[in-house]
């Protein structure tokens, strides 16, 4: 088979029809964790709209829901997909990390995400863990 195949939508905007991450092909050649897919991206839909509407707690518990719904995925053959959806979903709340970095710092700094961040900050360690012992399993 090919190799692992995602695509990473992550425009500003996007469309409730499009997948945040979209499967292209399956190397186990089952496709068994799409409905688990398409939780993960719902979750990651509601965490970009609450992102988008500076509703930091809502977008990052949204977050941790799809990080953790990835955890049934436990189909031999599937560790790699999984492994990558962790990665993304990181990659996404170290994104609003930044953010809250950016919002919380500097001449026009805003003291009421300073909570939001150290929840980022907290769960981005949570999840740092939770991939480091899923790669040794």
């Amino acid at each position: 088979m090919g190799l692992i195949k995602i695509v990473e939508n992550e425009n500003k905007y996007f469309k409730d029809n499009e997948g945040y991450i979209e499967l292209v092909s399956c190397p186990a050649g089952k496709a068994d964790c799409l409905d688990h897919l398409k939780m993960i991206n719902k979750r990651m839909h509601f965490w970009r709209s609450h992102s988008l509407n500076k509703d930091f707690p809502l977008a990052i518990d949204e977050i941790k829901i799809a990080f953790y719904k990835i955890d049934e995925i436990d189909q031999p053959g599937c560790k790699k997909c999984a492994d990558l959806f962790r990665s993304t979903i990181l990659k996404s709340l170290e994104s609003t990390h930044e953010d809250l970095q950016q919002m919380t710092s500097g001449f026009f700094r805003a003291k009421r995400y300073l909570s939001s961040l150290e929840l980022a900050t907290t769960v981005i360690q949570e999840f740092k863990v939770r991939i480091s012992n899923s790669e040794e399993i």
